[in-house]
């Protein structure tokens, strides 16, 4: 009975392979959580960095197709000057 016990008490020889596990977890899932931890940060910062270069982009846009709408209109071009449709790519006269 002794020796049966002694068996049920001593680690298995598997148990003395695994990394010891404390009430905070490894020091390699610490290290592991704190590199997790930063990229999710460097994400979201780069998120954040994409969404303000992308509104900037489209107010720049917007600004310039007003511009350029409103030097269309401004602008009289001569009778029978070719017009080109950008969208179409068709030359029409005027």
């Amino acid at each position: 009975e002794l020796i049966l016990l002694h068996l049920s008490l001593s680690p298995s020889p598997e148990a003395a392979t695994d990394p010891e596990v404390g009430p905070q977890g490894s020091l390699e899932q610490d290290e592991w959580c704190d590199d997790h931890s930063a990229i999710h940060r460097r994400l979201d910062a780069i998120q954040e960095r994409m969404e303000k270069t992308v509104d900037s982009l489209d107010s720049e846009v917007t600004s310039l197709l007003n511009t350029v709408s409103e030097t269309a209109w401004s602008v009289p071009l001569p009778p029978g000057s070719p017009q080109v449709d950008l969208l179409e790519g068709i030359l029409t006269l005027i």
